[in-house]
């Protein structure tokens, strides 16, 4: 009987120590499938702001070592997503197609200003949303850049490098966008409104980084035309008063 009871007392202290093995390891498991659905997720995020800013940055900007941080950092990104899901081995294809789609993006958004140079028009918008846009894109790419920094993927001297690119980038977007929405409002009458973008592109030169032979070129420029469109308008002024005058 005592044998009988203490058997019993086993075989029930067994099932419960089971019982909660069995809870561990699927608690476990769970907690192992909820870290990767996690890791996943945030791999999906940064690989698709990734892509985004590519194919963003691909219309205006060709910087070989931006370009090849970035799509180091997709490979990278693509791989542990692969490894944590092998079910998801579209990306690298969904990559080469966003290859193509920013090369049309970038033939649609060039300015046909024959006059300027390939990098001005690349980097040449007609609206200001265009142009918000653009540096969005310039935004992201150096937060990215920076993300990759913190967590090693970068090197000091390439986040230092890209991120003076991607500044005078941002200028120059700044500078020759303000110019060619200038020069479109004074062809179309609106001196006021092209003498505000020649003072917006002037403040990008003065306070920004854009320096040497091109930055004194284009200053050199923007206060010509300022002192054109000046002059014109007192001319009108005096030629209306005259007018008045003479009525």
């Amino acid at each position: 009987m005592l044998f009988s009871s203490a058997l019993t007392v086993f075989i029930l202290f067994a099932v419960i120590l089971s019982s909660l093995l069995i809870v561990r390891l699927t608690q476990d498991r769970q907690e192992r499938q909820l870290i990767r659905l996690y890791r996943l997720a945030a791999l999906d995020r940064r690989s698709s702001a990734l892509r985004k800013v590519m194919q963003g940055l691909k219309a205006f900007d060709d910087n070989p070592e931006v370009i090849r941080i970035l799509t180091q950092a997709l490979k990278g990104d693509m791989q542990r997503i692969q490894n944590l899901d092998p079910a998801r081995n579209a990306n690298e294809k969904d990559a080469r197609q966003g290859g193509s789609d920013s090369a049309k993006a970038e033939k649609s958004s060039v300015a046909n200003t024959a006059n300027l140079s390939k990098v001005d028009q690349k980097t040449s918008f007609g609206t200001e949303r265009e142009v918000m846009k653009a540096r969005a894109h310039i935004t992201d790419a150096l937060a990215l850049i920076r993300h990759l920094y913190q967590v090693g993927h970068v090197k000091g001297e390439q986040l230092e490098s890209t991120a003076r690119h991607l500044g005078t980038l941002s200028a120059l977007v700044g500078v020759n966008s303000n110019i060619r929405m200038a020069e479109e409002a004074f062809e179309h009458g609106d001196s006021r409104k092209a003498l505000s973008h020649y003072r917006a592109a002037e403040s990008y030169l003065v306070n920004g980084p854009l320096n040497g032979p091109e930055g004194a070129s284009k200053l050199s420029y923007i206060q010509q035309r300022k002192a054109f469109i000046a002059n014109a308008e007192v001319g009108h002024t005096e030629q209306e008063a005259y007018t008045r005058q003479a009525a």
